[in-house]
């Protein structure tokens, strides 16, 4: 196994760990900063282009972000959009 698949093992893993625990997932969902709700997998996609974002903060939003609470993923959402 390479060092690749061995990398998309791991985030489906750790995925479907943080998708066990409610909370919430940011991620780039077709060029969009996207939130999907982990407990009933409802995804709100915002106006916010990816193309736009710095190179580090796309590689962030394409392994997603985990956030425990609606307050933690607003923040971050902030830092992205402003």
């Amino acid at each position: 196994m390479n060092l690749f698949s061995k990398r998309k093992v791991i985030q489906c893993a750790v995925s479907l760990f943080l998708c066990i625990f409610a909370g919430f997932l940011i991620f780039d969902q077709e060029g969009y900063i996207a939130v999907k709700n982990t407990e009933n997998g409802t995804v709100y996609r915002t106006e916010f282009r990816t193309d736009l974002l710095p190179a580090s903060d796309t590689q962030m939003l394409s392994d997603g972000i985990y956030c425990e609470n609606l307050q933690e993923a607003a923040r971050v959402l902030e830092n992205f959009c402003s």
